[in-house]
């Protein structure tokens, strides 16, 4: 009978009794950041954390365990603590909702190491502190209204036609994926012996989905509450915790509420490092505001009210309910993508492992799929609240030094995880800033106001944001520049006037910019490829029309002919890939990447393009997420002198090759090592890096095929159209 393999625990017990530290510490962090585990075997695993942190000599993080396993709600676990390493426990005061208050945590505080565990929500939902107001290299100085008018009314009217759309979307998104869904199963039952197609299944679905999102949309806070728990172990924060980190901000919240009329809503933590805050609920009795540890302790007084009032703002404006029904759907996919990934990597059976990659990779791509809908949501619901928080606090600054502080925090947290977090990412949405944007803005500061200025000055840039989940942080920061002036205030950065071009359309038609422009029309040529096609299909419905009028039948019948459409859009999107493949992808030779600005200058060209393709060589360490979590390459970063950059990989055998048929040596596989990176940089709304290859040190390269992808996608909308035309369908 085949052994059966020891758990995670008990190969750490092992290795402590070994006196194998390093790898006592890694397995008690695997059960420790396994939210399955029982609560007895994560504090199991806590007391091996303490005994191996001691034997390595890493006091810090021993005390830090012990700290809060001295609060525990178990007798027997506080007097293990107390009787163990009664010279390292100092016992902190705990109020009953289980908030630990931490010493002269209302001072300024001594920047401390933190390990990254995933402690038991019941014991602690607050980590340890962090530098408060030391991120930054120089002093803040921009002041505050002392006196102000409030700014006048906004028209809500966008705002709320917008979430009609966006939930109008999502409705008919979750119709054709479930159509799509059960036509499979039935084709796939009719096809096999013995089964019976499942009628049901070829009825329209709609009534049903409209149910369905009505209970997720009633029920979303409490889901959520849930969610969030199981997962990041959110926890009750009270006014008076609240108060010891900003004062301000409970008078704000209470100021607010009374003014309104409203029940104060519930406010959350998160026990984690990173900067988060979001909202959510269904009604505003029932809202919910929460912020992170992170948060609390990377902001300054003013900066921590600023974001609660901007998230007060979303309840205001009603946003945060519609957001709260994508973020119950997409929390809940995610945690199957998460918690499957994870499973995946534990399993040693083949068979299920491959299970495993198929089903965390399909969640994966449907929650970013209905993410999509709530794209240009979650950008306009944003200048509404700066505005709101703007208004109400008198302090453009302070929120302008928030946002920048929390750039930093997000990409202080990646780089010391080494990994974006499942918590970053799986938020992202509903977060006052991105990830992506975060880390182009928190890995080159102190020297990010030439880059902010290409947020307000390129011309392109709202065409090309339009795919991402937040408004360019330049343009938000010139806004309340704006604002800062108009009360008479110095501004915190100095930001040129925001560039009008890329809204003036009509001007740009009549000097024929945008046309004429060569790298534009490289740029947008997917654009211009399907308005050529319909275009031609007009054409030749129109050539169609008149040959009807004068009677010519052999040219007749192309009038009202929708194949004509359906071939002559893809074809003519194909011609305008091709066009821009070299452009994309230029050879890359020593000379070309050696003469390539720095990741700062590039970053810093106001006329920059993602079609501006500068080839580049980069030494740094990769990051990611291990395992089935990233066999889509979704995560994968490099930490460099010059910053930290986004990496885009694309396998051989596309996506087929990234999640089965791997390389013999993929970026996953170096994850956490020194490498050099060769690629193709490019500056849009974000900066990344489309890869080449990636080379370690004792040279063994890992290829990337994206210009082999692009070339075959291509072809393939060009085949599509031309036997759209051959075939007649």
């Amino acid at each position: 009978m085949a052994a059966v393999p020891e758990s995670p625990l008990e190969d750490g017990l092992t290795a402590l009794k070994q006196g194998n530290f390093d790898k006592a510490i890694a397995e008690f962090e695997t059960v420790c950041q396994n939210s399955s585990q029982p609560t007895a075997t994560k504090v199991e695993a806590q007391k091996g954390l303490v005994d191996a942190y001691v034997g390595k000599g890493e006091d810090r993080k021993a005390i830090y365990l012990l700290k809060i396993l001295s609060q525990s709600s178990d007798p027997q676990v506080r007097k293990w603590a107390t009787d163990n390493y009664p010279q390292l426990v100092k016992p902190l005061p705990i109020d009953a909702t289980g908030f630990v208050a931490f010493e002269e945590v209302q001072q300024k505080v001594v920047k401390q190491e933190v390990v990254s565990v995933a402690i038991e929500p019941v014991i602690t939902p607050v980590e340890p502190a962090i530098t408060k107001k030391a991120l930054t290299p120089f002093e803040w100085h921009a002041s505050r209204a002392q006196r102000w008018q409030p700014l006048k009314e906004v028209n809500f009217a966008p705002l709320w036609l917008l979430m009609a759309g966006s939930v109008t979307a999502l409705f008919l998104l979750l119709r054709e994926l479930l159509k799509f869904v059960m036509l499979f199963i039935n084709d796939l039952l009719v096809k096999l012996p013995y089964f019976e197609p499942f009628q049901p299944f070829y009825h329209d679905p709609s009534n049903l989905l409209r149910l369905l999102l009505l209970l997720l949309a009633i029920g979303s806070p409490w889901l959520l509450d849930r969610l969030l728990q199981s997962s990041y172990g959110i926890q009750p924060l009270t006014i008076s915790q609240l108060a010891n980190y900003s004062p301000e901000s409970g008078r704000v919240l209470q100021r607010f509420c009374r003014q309104q009329g409203w029940r104060l809503p519930e406010l959350v933590i998160l026990p984690t490092s990173a900067p988060v805050a979001f909202t959510y609920g269904n009604l505003r009795r029932t809202a919910r505001i929460a912020v992170s540890q992170g948060l609390l302790e990377q902001l300054a007084e003013d900066e921590i009210a600023s974001i609660y009032t901007a998230q007060l703002g979303h309840i205001a404006s009603w946003d945060f309910a519609v957001m709260s029904l994508f973020m119950v759907l997409s929390q809940g996919i995610y945690a199957v993508y998460r918690y499957v990934a994870i499973w995946g990597d534990r399993t040693t059976n083949a068979n299920m492992k491959i299970a495993a990659v198929t089903i965390s990779s399909v969640a994966y791509g449907l929650w970013w799929l209905l993410c999509r809908p709530a794209l240009w949501l979650s950008q306009l619901r944003i200048y509404y609240s700066d505005r709101f928080a703007v208004s109400f606090t008198g302090n453009p600054n302070g929120l302008t030094r928030a946002l920048i502080k929390l750039a930093i925090g997000i990409t202080q947290d990646i780089q010391q995880k080494e990994c974006t977090s499942f918590l970053l990412e799986s938020l992202n949405l509903f977060m006052p800033i991105s990830c992506d944007q975060a880390i182009t803005l928190g890995s080159l500061y102190p020297e990010i106001e030439p880059i902010l200025a290409w947020d307000c000055l390129n011309p392109y840039r709202y065409l090309l944001a339009l795919n991402n989940t937040h408004p360019l942080i330049g343009d938000r920061i010139q806004r309340l520049n704006t604002i800062a002036q108009s009360w008479h205030l110095e501004t915190e950065l100095k930001l040129p006037p925001s560039s009008n071009v890329a809204l003036d359309l009509p001007k740009l038609v009549r000097q024929w910019q945008f046309v004429l422009n060569n790298r534009a029309f490289l740029q947008f040529t997917a654009v211009f490829g399907l308005v050529s096609g319909l275009v031609l299909g007009a054409i030749a419905w129109l050539i169609g029309a008149i040959s009807l009028v004068i009677w010519i039948p052999g040219l007749a019948w192309m009038y009202g002919d929708w194949l004509l459409i359906k071939a002559f859009i893809p074809i003519a999107l194909s011609i305008s890939l091709f066009l821009r493949i070299n452009f994309l992808f230029p050879d890359i030779t020593p000379a070309s990447a050696a003469a390539t600005p720095s990741l700062t200058d590039q970053g810093a060209n106001l006329k920059a393009l993602p079609i501006d393709s500068h080839p580049v060589r980069l030494k740094g360490k990769l990051l990611g997420r291990q395992g089935i979590a990233n066999h889509l390459g979704q995560d994968l970063l490099l930490n460099s002198p010059q910053g930290l950059v986004k990496l885009h990989y694309q396998s051989a055998l596309g996506s087929i090759g990234n999640l089965f048929l791997r390389q013999s040596l993929n970026p996953t596989d170096l994850l956490g090592r020194h490498i050099l990176v060769t690629g193709w940089f490019r500056r849009g709304a974000n900066s990344w890096i489309d890869l080449h290859s990636l080379q370690t040190q004792a040279g063994k390269v890992s290829h990337s095929f994206q210009p082999l992808w692009a070339t075959i996608m291509a072809s393939a909308i060009a085949l599509y159209g031309t036997a759209a035309i051959v075939l007649g369908r």
